[in-house]
């Protein structure tokens, strides 16, 4: 679907010729704060590896042992708002960046990407975004030479390998970008807003015209509120609408624009849909809802139908190993992991789709609210 509507720099993308002066309170940031050390150890066994990202901290798990490694230390200050913070991963897992904020010295708070080496298993120095505003999304480009960070209603550009920062794509006034989701298939990069998803053509900086979905973000901001099908062909994004204001998941025809009937989950419930995965296969998508503690499988061959919720262990995470928090994220592995829920606050769910049962809860850092999966 070649976006239309109001164009960007055409040079978005190409930020190593695109470098921004920094202000004074970035400068502050890179002054005053101190790369973490690396991890004293290497981090899984060769296997598929998540991270989870919690306010200064990403912890690891090994998604085949459902072991959780020691957390990687970021070096930001102060505390984000919940949901205003994400991870990513590079495509070829060497790499993961964190989204986020960080107060300098002056009291001030900047938007700010981390990049962390996952092979040292050390975060980096903040890279200072122009712009305030929500952090709820990061990407990377199919490459992995380019990173894309929200940063409030703007999309900004970094340079993996220079760490510069290119010139940023503002989506306009009321266009907070909540979520991000590239197509597999294309350089169109799907960002969720207020009532909408807009297309944007990374390979021309254009950004397209909204796709109306009626729908208003959900109260859980999760990095995952978006996602597009492994063929490229559909997306779908969640949300609250309808007369009732409930909770609802729609699709769109990449080739058309068209939205299709929107799926309701009030059935089971008041729903409040915080985040979407599609499991291996791209025949159920899995929705996390916060309102009700549950995970909703829905086939994409008849959407409009979703199975029965499949309600989250109760307990604590000590003592029974499972957790009661709301659901915030959910991602699913590589081959057989299968689906993992961030809840809790400070948990990782292990999730089976083919038999719809919970495993033991992993313990992980603090303030949990996103994770992202990596290669071996």
């Amino acid at each position: 679907m070649p976006p239309t509507g109001r164009s960007g720099s055409q040079h978005l993308w190409i930020v190593g010729s695109l470098l921004l002066v920094l202000a004074d309170s970035g400068c502050s940031i890179q002054a005053s704060l101190e790369p973490v050390p690396a991890h004293p150890g290497p981090v899984g066994s060769g296997q598929p590896l998540g991270y989870v990202v919690c306010p200064t901290s990403v912890t690891p798990v090994e998604l085949g042992t459902r072991t959780a490694e020691a957390p990687i230390t970021l070096p930001v200050r102060g505390t984000p708002p919940l949901g205003s913070f994400a991870v990513t991963t590079s495509p070829d897992g060497r790499s993961a960046y964190v989204v986020t904020s960080s107060v300098t010295r002056s009291g001030t708070a900047d938007n700010v990407v981390v990049p962390i080496d996952l092979a040292t298993q050390r975060a980096q120095m903040p890279i200072v975004l122009p712009g305030r505003g929500g952090t709820h999304a990061v990407v990377v480009m199919h490459d992995g030479k380019t990173v894309l960070a929200a940063s409030g209603t703007s999309i900004v550009p970094i340079d993996a390998a220079n760490r510069s920062v290119g010139t940023p794509l503002d989506l306009g006034s009321g266009r907070t970008v909540f979520s991000m989701a590239l197509s597999p298939t294309s350089p169109i990069l799907y960002v969720l807003v207020e009532g909408g998803v807009i297309p944007v053509d990374t390979a021309t900086a254009t950004v397209g015209s909204m796709i109306p979905t009626g729908l208003s973000i959900s109260s859980v901001s999760s990095p995952h509120g978006v996602i597009v099908a492994a063929d490229g062909a559909t997306v779908y994004a969640v949300g609250h609408g309808g007369a009732d204001f409930g909770g609802q998941m729609v699709s769109i025809t990449v080739a058309t624009g068209a939205v299709r009937s929107a799926t309701s989950f009030d059935k089971f419930g008041i729903a409040d849909p915080a985040a979407l995965a599609m499991v291996v296969g791209g025949a159920t998508i899995l929705m996390a809802d916060s309102g009700n503690n549950w995970v909703v499988p829905v086939p994409t061959a008849d959407p409009g139908n979703p199975s029965g919720p499949v309600r989250l262990p109760s307990g604590g995470v000590a003592s029974a190993g499972s957790t009661s928090g709301h659901p915030s994220d959910i991602v699913v592995g590589p081959g057989p992991t299968g689906a993992f829920v961030v809840a809790g606050l400070d948990a990782v769910l292990p999730f089976d789709p083919t038999t719809n049962t919970f495993g033991r809860a992993v313990k992980v850092c603090s303030g949990a609210a996103s994770m992202a999966v990596a290669g071996a």
